[in-house]
């Protein structure tokens, strides 16, 4: 499945997002709350994470995957920029 043209990703500042582990690769990805709905109404559960990749949603009831890298740079750049610090 791909991005229908013109429509921009998932990647706009301040959107909040929800960890989904997918089927298809295992990972556990980033995806926009906003997402979520668009991926129920129009694509029959399948949801374009912050990364670009198509997920697949597991049953809620297993375990999440490992954090897919792209995601995972995506938002540690997202909570610096925003002036979050990591705590140790």
């Amino acid at each position: 499945m791909s991005r229908p043209r013109g429509q921009s990703g998932p990647s706009e500042l301040g959107e909040t997002t929800i960890s989904v582990t997918c089927v298809m690769d295992g990972r556990c990805h980033s995806v926009p709350d906003e997402e979520l709905s668009i991926g129920i109404a129009q694509r029959g559960g399948q949801y374009f994470a912050v990364c670009g990749h198509v997920v697949t949603p597991a049953p809620m009831v297993a375990p999440d995957g490992e954090m897919c890298p792209a995601c995972a740079e995506r938002d540690a750049s997202h909570l610096r920029r925003r002036g979050f610090r990591f705590r140790r």
